[in-house]
C-alpha cells in the first residue's frame, strides 16, 4: 500500500492430495516444496496494444523507463488484511470490502470475481505463499482486476494451484479486448509477470486454465505511455542479429545514430554481459536460454528479446 520499486525473487509453494472447490478449504492442506528454479513464459498471441512483457520486476521497471513518459505506478502489497483466508464478499476495492477497511487498499483499482462470485483474501504462509495474494474465491470463476483511472502498464505476481497455464486478457479504453497473453506458471509458486502497453488498459481478466485457481499480490499499476517520438520511431528500425545465436550478436540501427552501450539481463533480471561504444556482442559462454538486450543509443533506449542456442 506504498509507491515504490522492488525486485523480488520468490521461493515457496504446496501440494495437495486432492483438488479442492474454494480457497477456502486449503487452509489446513498445505505442504511447503522447494523452489525449482522455474520462471513465466510468455506467449503473446496476437499482439495489438501490448509493446512489451516481462518475467522479472527489473526488467519491468527498464521498460517503464524507456516506453513511459510518466514511469510511475502505485504499488499495492495486500499487507494489513485478515490473518487467515477469508471470504471478502464480491469486491476488494479502496472503498473497504470484508477484508480490508475503507482506505486500506491504493485508490485505482477494484478486484472481483467473474459471474458474480466472491473474492478471497489469502495473508502470506497460508497455502505455501510468500506474500498475501486475492483473487476469486472459488476455483471455477477467474480473477477481474479493473482500474479507474485506466492504466498503461500494469505488473503483478500470479499464483496457480493446480495448472500451470494462465491466460490474462486485456481490456482497452472502450472495453474492447485488446490482446489475450498466456503465461506459464509454476503452480503453488509465486511469479512476477508484467506488461506495458502503448493504449489506456481499463480492466483485466485473469483466469487460470482448466478451473486452476488463479491469485494475484504485490500488484504495480499506473504510468503514461505515450505514441511514439521521433527518436521512437528511429530506435524502432534498430534490429539485432542473428537471433537465435550461438556466439555473436550485431546490432544494426540507422547510420545517423550511434550505440553506446549495451547491458544483457537473464529473464530473473540479472546484469550478465555489459558493452560499451559496440555494436557486437559476444554471448558465446552463456547458458542458453531468453535474455534481455538493453541499448543505449544516441538517439536513446530501446530494449530487445535474444535468444541464445
Amino acid at each position: 500500500m506504498r509507491k515504490i520499486t522492488l525486485f523480488f525473487i520468490f521461493v515457496g509453494g504446496i501440494m495437495f492430495a486432492q483438488q479442492p472447490q474454494s480457497y477456502l478449504e486449503l487452509s489446513n492442506q498445505n505442504q511447503t516444496n522447494e523452489f525449482n528454479g522455474e520462471t513465466a513464459t510468455v506467449i503473446n498471441n496476437s499482439s495489438q496494444g501490448i509493446i512489451a512483457t516481462y518475467v522479472a520486476k527489473v526488467l519491468f521497471d527498464i521498460g517503464l523507463e524507456e516506453n513511459c513518459s510518466e514511469p510511475t505506478v502505485t504499488y499495492e502489497d495486500f499487507l494489513g488484511g485478515p490473518i487467515e483466508i477469508l471470504d471478502c464478499g464480491l469486491t476488494m476495492s479502496n472503498a473497504g470490502d470484508g477484508c480490508y477497511d475503507p482506505g486500506e487498499l491504493e485508490i485505482g483499482f477494484q478486484i472481483s470475481a467473474s459471474n458474480g462470485s466472491n473474492t478471497v483474501s489469502i495473508p502470506a504462509g497460508a497455502i505455501g505463499n510468500t506474500d498475501p495474494l486475492a483473487g476469486a474465491i472459488t476455483f471455477a470463476e477467474y480473477t477481474v482486476v479493473e482500474f479507474t483511472p485506466n492504466v498503461y502498464a500494469i505488473a503483478m505476481d500470479l499464483w496457480e494451484n493446480n495448472f500451470p497455464l494462465t491466460d490474462i486478457r486485456v481490456f482497452g479504453e472502450t472495453g474492447d479486448l485488446i490482446e489475450t497473453i498466456q503465461v506459464n506458471v509454476p503452480t503453488n509458486l509465486q511469479v512476477f509477470f508484467g506488461m506495458i502497453a502503448d493504449e489506456p488498459i481499463s480492466k483485466i481478466e485473469v483466469q487460470g486454465e482448466q478451473d486452476s485457481g488463479e491469485l494475484v499480490g504485490n500488484l504495480y499499476f499506473g504510468a503514461t505511455c505515450e505514441a511514439l517520438s521521433v527518436n521512437d520511431n528511429i530506435l524502432s528500425q534498430l534490429s539485432v542479429y542473428p537471433n537465435p545465436t550461438n556466439d555473436i550478436v550485431t546490432v544494426k540501427m540507422p547510420s545517423n545514430i550511434e550505440v553506446v552501450s549495451m547491458k544483457l539481463f537473464d529473464v530473473l533480471g540479472n546484469l550478465v554481459l555489459n558493452n560499451a561504444n559496440t555494436s557486437r556482442l559476444d554471448v558465446s559462454n552463456l547458458s542458453s536460454g531468453l535474455y534481455l538486450l538493453d541499448i543505449t543509443t544516441t538517439a536513446g533506449s530501446v530494449s530487445k528479446k535474444i535468444v541464445r542456442n
